[in-house]
């Protein structure tokens, strides 16, 4: 996947998604499904919910567990430009009910310094 070095991202679940319609997002979560043409993912959200990912192309192996997607948000979804996928062993250990915790913490701070406008 193509990089697109270092544009400021913030970090989102599926609830806070649509506020960033068509700007830098990144989300983390696990891989529910791959669509068998590889151009695309379902990631259950830090909170629980459904995303869809589009790829630019397609994926070139088995990617599952934690991901973290970079990518523009488009209402519902994201159009990634980049991922990462983590090992397995991280997917048992992870505090993903943490992590959404931070990421509403972020989103609940007056005058948030990690938004971008």
């Amino acid at each position: 996947m193509v990089s697109t070095g270092s544009d400021p991202r913030i970090r989102v679940n599926a609830a806070t998604l649509p506020q960033f319609n068509g700007q830098n997002v990144i989300l983390l979560g696990e891989v529910d499904k791959i669509d068998p043409s590889g151009m695309m993912m379902l990631v259950k959200a830090s909170d629980g919910q459904p995303i869809q990912v589009k790829l630019q192309q397609p994926l070139q192996g088995n990617v599952e567990g934690i991901v973290e997607i970079h990518g523009i948000g488009q209402s519902r979804q994201v159009m990634c430009q980049n991922y990462v996928s983590f090992p397995l062993e991280y997917s048992a250990s992870f505090d993903m009910q943490g992590y959404d915790q931070a990421v509403r913490l972020i989103h609940s701070v007056p005058g948030n310094p990690w938004k971008f406008d």
